[in-house]
């Protein structure tokens, strides 16, 4: 029979070599809370303690440690992580949502004056349904929409509706060959959509390439920026005139990316996330 500090310390010694003691300890006491069901606080008074149900539950830790060795990202073993304020399911179907896509969520809700105003929001490339659940739950009379590709990530952003207590229209289609018509017009257009360059895969973490949807992160070298040209093309019939569109962009190609919005929108800006990076882009007024 195991006790939390023994199974912890097995953690630390396991995990040393791919995170800080800091981050260790963040993770085991998050997996602890949703194994244990008990918060930090009374899961480190019970350290030393040896319970039968810690025994019990110690398979759990057992096969989430082994996980994390291979290097699945911890919301990925948690099961979900926080977006905004709201719990997110996460799984390898969709993307873990990052901290600069709070910021895209935190731009539109400044820009919006009345929070109780009726208005209609679709969310692109929606993935686990994050801004869209994140909009809905701060904008109470919103229509939102999401339009996913991926069958299984619309189970996903469904169910993050449901647990969050938000009505999203999700609909399963592909933006780049759109084949559904929408009978509304809408006041925002947001998106978090693939924009890593093939070649970026060289820099970056083992743990997102092997586990997270590759589909929603890379787009072609010589094609970068295909989503943000359909993004375009889309609002060119389903926005209305005057209003906006904000998207997460790749922060390499951020001159690129204000230049073609500049093409078709008579007002583009270019914020840069807590980082420093430009991150992310607002258009708005369509030209004629």
């Amino acid at each position: 029979m195991k006790s939390l500090l023994q199974i912890r310390k097995r953690y630390q010694q396991s995990l040393s070599g791919r995170y800080t003691e800091r981050e260790i300890d963040t993770i085991f006491y998050a997996l602890a809370e949703t194994f244990l069901h008990q918060n930090k606080t009374m899961l480190k008074l019970g350290l030393h303690e040896l319970r039968e149900e810690q025994d019990i539950k110690s398979l759990l830790f057992e096969s989430g440690l082994f996980r994390l060795v291979q290097g699945m990202p911890y919301q990925y073993v948690l099961g979900n992580t926080e977006f905004f304020g709201c719990k997110i399911l996460v799984n390898p179907n969709v993307l873990i949502p990052r901290p600069e896509t709070e910021e895209l969520v935190e731009w539109i809700l400044q820009n919006i004056e009345n929070k109780n105003q009726e208005i209609n929001i679709i969310d692109l490339c929606s993935g686990s349904g994050c801004i869209a659940v994140a909009l809905a739950k701060n904008l109470p009379n919103a229509q939102i929409t999401g339009l996913e590709i991926n069958e299984k990530a619309i189970a996903t952003a469904l169910t993050n509706a449901e647990i969050n207590q938000v009505k999203i229209n999700f609909i399963q289609d592909d933006l780049l060959n759109l084949q559904h018509d929408f009978d509304q017009k809408f006041d925002i257009i947001v998106s978090n959509p693939p924009y890593i360059q093939e070649f970026e895969k060289a820099d970056m973490n083992e743990n997102v390439l092997h586990f997270e949807p590759q589909e929603a992160l890379f787009v072609p070298n010589d094609n970068p920026l295909i989503f943000y040209q359909k993004i375009i093309d889309f609002s060119q019939k389903y926005l209305k005139k005057s209003e906006k569109i904000y998207a997460e962009i790749n922060q390499k190609l951020g001159k690129e990316t204000m230049e073609l919005f500049s093409h078709y929108f008579k007002n583009t800006m270019l914020k840069k996330d807590i980082s420093g990076n430009e991150r992310i882009i607002k258009a708005e007024e369509l030209r004629v």
